[in-house]
């Protein structure tokens, strides 16, 4: 008897919600490491690290996603199913390419590593505004409501400023 599944017992095809989620969570990370990396590591060094750091949570992430799948469905994934959860969460990783061209760059004009990390912090944290921002706009949100979707977002990277400012 061929084991037939129904629409209802299949993985979702593109989770866009999860995307967003991911890219958003990629930068909270991203600045987590910008902000704890200590200012006598090669710029070059924190760069790696982000990369390492996102990668290991794109993998942490993809792979719970994996087993959440499969437990639902209750079967082997379909090839298409496998590649859609890894390609939803990828966003996870590529939300450092900012930061880390910015902190290759910095790197290649001399900036001395604590202000460099600072000014890549400050970037990953106006990223978040921005973040806030198209996420609340694609929520078709306006006035209040989309100030507050930016506010939210932002402040989570002032928030990791503040950290780093307590930290260091």
């Amino acid at each position: 008897m061929e084991n037939h599944v129904t629409p209802a017992e299949s993985v979702p095809t593109g989770d866009v919600h999860r995307r967003s989620a991911a890219h958003f969570y990629g930068l909270i990370i991203s600045g987590a490491v910008l902000a704890t990396a200590p200012n006598e590591f090669r710029l070059s060094r924190v760069a790696v690290i982000l990369l390492g750091t996102l990668l290991i949570y794109y993998a942490a992430e993809t792979y719970v996603h994996w087993l959440a799948a499969r437990s639902v469905v209750r079967r082997d994934l379909t090839p298409a199913e496998r590649r859609q959860i890894l390609s939803d969460g990828w966003p996870l990783v590529t939300a450092c390419a900012v930061p880390v061209l910015f902190l290759t760059l910095e790197a290649l004009l001399g900036v001395e590593t604590s202000l460099a990390l600072d000014l890549a912090l400050v970037l990953n944290a106006a990223l978040l505004f921005l973040v806030g921002w198209r996420m609340g706009r694609a929520e078709d949100l306006t006035g209040g409501k989309l100030a507050l979707s930016v506010s939210a977002a932002g402040l989570l990277g002032v928030a990791l400023i503040a950290l780093k400012t307590l930290m260091h």
